[in-house]
């Protein structure tokens, strides 16, 4: 179904989302951790977005999109082309919670957990 390989964009405890609508997940992360794209695509949107701290969007084939969000720092501008894996930024210090949003073409909301392979 959605973009193949997918993977978490850092290693951590998954948890649910702060927002029950999201259907997202969020992962406590070690401070610092390195965070990456969960699968192949473009970079649509890198910097601060309101109340997520930095976040990335991704644009991935076929219509979907994952939003990684409460980075510290971003490492990828607009317009990038990434590979799974590719580094989008960094974890902050503290209690890290970073949060991915996986959504499918006009912005349906996916469970991630569910496109894990």
């Amino acid at each position: 179904d959605g973009p193949s390989p997918y993977r978490m964009p850092v290693a951590g405890r998954i948890v649910p989302a702060r927002s029950p609508a999201s259907r997202g997940v969020a992962l406590l992360t070690r401070s610092g951790a390195l965070v990456v794209a969960p699968a192949a695509g473009r970079v649509a949107f890198a910097g601060p977005f309101r109340g997520y701290g930095a976040i990335v969007i991704v644009e991935h084939a076929d219509g979907w999109t994952s939003l990684v969000t409460g980075l510290e720092s971003v490492r990828v501008t607009v317009g990038q082309a990434l590979v799974a894996g590719s580094p989008l930024g960094q974890a902050p210090s503290g209690s890290p919670r970073i949060g991915l949003e996986l959504r499918r073409g006009s912005g349906q909301r996916v469970n991630p957990l569910d496109q894990l392979r």
